[in-house]
């Protein structure tokens, strides 16, 4: 049929030909959206986060799997309302998302974003972060809202923690840094409150700085080389530094170091944790110091002379150097106690050991040996510097000294011997110089003499007071007296027996005088092991009389205590049938550390005795703690060194508050020996000394005449 070309029909054409050009622009709209859908589809799958798609003019919610999951929505679903959604949101968030919600809708923004609890699927409360953005017709009506939804109820979980953490390190009293390892000069990245408090430094100007500075100019402190050998091999380290404050003064603190790694092992941040010590260290070199000086004086004692004449000779052989060493000892000062007063003899010391110390010089050491007698050691010097240096001591001491109100004069008698002429030993110098310094006195004393070979006769009067000892063990001369221990109650706790020599001549004579001799002359095992024994026989005494709580302590030598004193102490038990905790051993520190494993061990076996074991004179001898840990000791004997300055002395009552706090941490009773004013009793009894020894509660007097006295007092 031919085509009737007529207007009409091309009209029809046309409007065929714009339907089909329309219907394919819609399909492919259609494929477009399609593929949108699919894509959007696939992106909601890949993510964690949940997605969703809210038709606001159907009220419809299209959601991810994801979605699904995190608010416990079923997932077979193909649409939800938005109020299903709405119920998981928690009860008090829920009005204020809907208000934010239906506020974003009517404002005309495009963009909205919230924060709100809701309910886990598992009951438990989440915490989500919901972005979304809003589509709006052409009048701004709004069709769509896409969104999503992410899960931070972990995150919030660890800032919380670490919130907590932070305000837990500001807290502590313990000085925490964290550095950054990665970083060239390892900057500090974090300091807490304690640290800043402990250094005066605020944390603005810690911060970005390697804390080395806080050492000051003392970079080579033993304690520094271990540290950064620790750093450079990545492991923990502890050490003990110096600091210095921000005003400068300084601190101690004890160090601990922890490498911190991360996944793959390495090395990122150095956590330090610091305390500080400085309290602790001060009276470790408190009790070192008085281990080594002596307390009046505060000049070196024997000990620490020792030390420095081996540490001189072994330089004298090695470079040919001269040494001397000298005896001064002065002239009559028995009577000065005699007669003035044991404070106006103290007083008199001390104004010596100062003028001693003016005479020398700082390579030259002046030490404290005993009672009234000083060593020098001179290094390098000649016979004619010799004479010049004891021409200076005599004119030193010449000077009138101020005692009790009046004014004194004292010389002192000199020995000295020189090396190598004299001797190449320590204990020859010291033997040759003492025997000289006793020529001296033999010449009217007040005059210096060197010593001569001739001069050994003159060592005779040792031999001689040696030989005297033999015939008082002989003669039974020796006797104990007693010095009674009390509790804060008045009542007596027990009984220090305390070793005398009744002379024929010289009359009743303390250890002082004769104890050093009677270890010298081999003479002390025998007569200690009489000690034990008369002083065991005591405890049936006190039995009968109806105080068998008081125990009965007596002191051991060195030279005891390896002499078979275990095999004596088990036959003494055996004999007199001594209960536990009836008889005690006291033993000094030094005495303990002279074979420290071999005593530890004998110790232990006498403890399972019933024998308790106390330590003498402690803080006095300076050694290592640790053996109060492995030793069976009941007791700490606080010296009467310590005690004398309590109620007045800022650093004897520092010391003997640390002895108090270390026994009773330890399990462990402490006796103050040496009270001899209400003021130092007082001071004890506020502080939890347990048990108290001295003049002020009673005097060392025979067995019978003690006794007598803790009846009285018992009623």
């Amino acid at each position: 049929m031919p085509f009737d070309a007529s207007p009409a029909n091309f009209a029809i054409l046309g409007l065929v030909g714009l339907m089909l050009v329309m219907l394919f622009a819609l399909w492919r709209a259609r494929r477009r959206e399609a593929r949108d859908k699919e894509r959007f589809a696939l992106i909601a799958r890949a993510t964690s986060d949940g997605i969703y798609d809210a038709d606001l003019e159907r009220n419809t919610l299209w959601r991810s799997e994801a979605f699904c999951r995190m608010f416990g929505l079923p997932a077979d679903a193909a649409a939800h309302e938005i109020a299903d959604w709405l119920a998981k949101v928690h009860p008090e968030d829920r009005e204020r998302v809907r208000q934010g919600y239906a506020q974003a809708l009517n404002t005309g923004v495009g963009e909205w974003e919230v924060a709100y609890r809701f309910q886990k699927p598992d009951g438990s409360t989440g915490h989500a972060r919901d972005r979304l953005l809003i589509l709006r017709d052409g009048a701004g009506h709004p069709l769509r809202a896409i969104g999503g939804v992410t899960d931070v109820s972990d995150e919030l979980g660890a800032m919380e923690r670490l919130a907590l953490l932070k305000r837990a390190l500001d807290a502590t009293t313990t000085g925490v840094a964290i550095v950054d390892a990665r970083q060239p000069g390892w900057p500090t990245v974090y300091v807490n409150a304690a640290l800043e408090a402990m250094s005066g430094y605020p944390a603005a100007e810690l911060l970005g700085r390697n804390l080395n500075f806080l050492q000051g100019g003392e970079r080579e402190q033993p304690g520094l080389e271990t540290l950064r050998h620790a750093l450079r091999e990545g492991r923990d380290g502890q050490v003990l530094l110096r600091n210095f404050r921000k005003d400068g003064s300084s601190y101690w603190i004890d160090l601990v170091v922890s490498p911190v790694r991360d996944a793959h092992g390495q090395l990122t941040h150095y956590v330090g944790s610091q305390i500080d010590v400085s309290e602790r260290v001060a009276t470790e070199q408190a009790l070192a110091h008085r281990a080594t000086h002596d307390e009046l004086t505060t000049l070196p004692n024997r000990q620490l002379f020792r030390d420095r004449l081996a540490q001189a000779l072994r330089e004298s052989k090695r470079f040919g150097l001269n040494l001397v060493v000298l005896f001064v000892d002065l002239d009559n000062f028995k009577l000065v106690n005699d007669s003035l007063g044991h404070a106006a003899g103290d007083e008199l010391l001390r104004t010596v050991a100062r003028r001693l110390q003016g005479c020398l010089r700082q390579t030259d050491t002046v030490a404290r040996f005993g009672g009234d007698e000083f060593v020098v050691l001179l290094l390098g010097e000649v016979e004619t510097d010799v004479l010049r240096v004891v021409d200076r001591i005599t004119e030193a001491l010449r000077r009138p000294v101020e005692l009790a109100g009046a004014m004194h004069y004292v010389t002192a008698s000199i020995g000295y011997a020189r090396c190598p002429q004299h001797g190449d030993e320590a204990g020859v110098l010291l033997q040759r110089a003492d025997i000289a310094m006793y020529q001296a006195k033999a010449r009217g004393r007040n005059c210096a003499v060197g010593y001569e070979p001739d001069f050994d006769r003159g060592a005779t009067e040792r031999l001689f007071l040696i030989s005297q000892l033999r015939e008082a063990v002989e003669r039974r001369e020796f006797e104990l007296h007693y010095q009674p221990q009390f509790r804060w109650d008045g009542r007596a706790q027990g009984m220090e027996a305390l070793l005398r020599w009744r002379h024929p001549v010289r009359g009743l004579l303390a250890p002082g005088h004769f104890i050093d001799a009677l270890e010298e002359s081999g003479l002390m095992v025998e007569v200690g092991r009489w000690v034990l024994r008369d002083a065991a026989r005591r405890h049936a005494t006190l039995v009968a009389e109806g105080l068998s709580d008081v125990r009965l302590s007596v002191n051991v030598s060195a030279t005891q205590l390896h002499h078979h004193l275990l095999e004596d102490i088990e036959a003494i038990v055996a004999e007199f049938q001594l209960p536990p905790g009836a008889f005690e051993l006291e033993l000094t520190e030094s005495v303990l550390m002279v074979n420290a494993e071999s005593t530890i061990e004998q110790m232990r076996r006498v403890a399972k005795l019933g024998v308790g074991i106390a330590v003498d004179d402690f803080g006095t001898g300076y050694s290592s703690l640790s053996y109060l840990k492995r030793l069976p000791i009941q007791r700490l004997k606080i010296d009467r060194s310590f005690v004398r300055g309590l109620g007045g002395d800022a650093d004897d009552e520092a010391i003997c508050a640390s002895v108090i706090l270390l026994a009773s941490s330890l399990g462990l009773d402490t006796v103050a020996e040496g009270v001899e004013t209400e003021a130092q009793r007082d001071w004890l009894a506020e502080h939890g000394c347990g048990e108290l020894q001295g003049y002020l509660l009673g005097r060392p007097a025979p067995f019978d005449v003690v006794l007598e006295t803790i009846k009285g007092l018992r009623g």
